[in-house]
């Protein structure tokens, strides 16, 4: 059972989930050999597949038709750990098979779509952040130009570099 822009569709379906952690464009390794992970939250993906009985085929067209509409998302409510999370989101591909029947009828079966989240399902403010784990910021108000801190044992630690400019090669 999942919900789209508020609507219940009540099928038997599998629902896979992925959580992805983006980092920034600004996370790598540092200077001082830390990795800054600058996360700017977890987006959502699931992959749903849906098993749509012969008497619901009307329904399902309904279905397909608001999942290919070419918008921005839609609000979805999916199945998340004990309970249920909401995902505005986009759809990222619609699938299904075309199958003939031996007396001559014929259904879509093999029902599949993808959400991708719109926005982080997850995030965290600055201080969130440096409570979770990240060296707290330096505490200068003017620093020096030049200066570079490199966080060791607990504690910031200055260190001023030659100006390269003045340096004769």
């Amino acid at each position: 059972m999942f919900y789209v822009d508020g609507v219940e569709w009540r099928w038997p379906c599998d629902i896979e989930r992925a959580a992805e952690m983006t980092p920034s464009q600004i996370s790598g390794l540092m200077l001082d050999g830390s990795v800054f992970n600058d996360v700017l939250g977890t987006y959502m993906r699931y992959t749903v597949t849906v098993v749509v009985p012969l008497t619901c085929r009307d329904e399902y067209a309904a279905l397909y038709e608001i999942l290919t509409q070419p918008v921005d998302g839609h609000r979805f409510l999916l199945p998340y750990n004990n309970g249920w999370v909401e995902v505005t989101g986009r759809v990222a591909r619609v699938g299904d098979v075309y199958v003939r029947m031996p007396d001559g009828g014929s259904c879509w079966k093999g029902a599949r779509f993808t959400v991708e989240g719109n926005h982080p399902t997850k995030a965290m403010s600055l201080g969130e952040v440096i409570a979770a784990g990240r060296a707290p910021l330096p505490e200068v108000a003017a620093p020096e130009e030049g200066a570079c801190y490199a966080f060791h044992d607990g504690a910031w630690v200055e260190t001023v570099f030659e100006d390269g400019d003045e340096r004769e090669y």
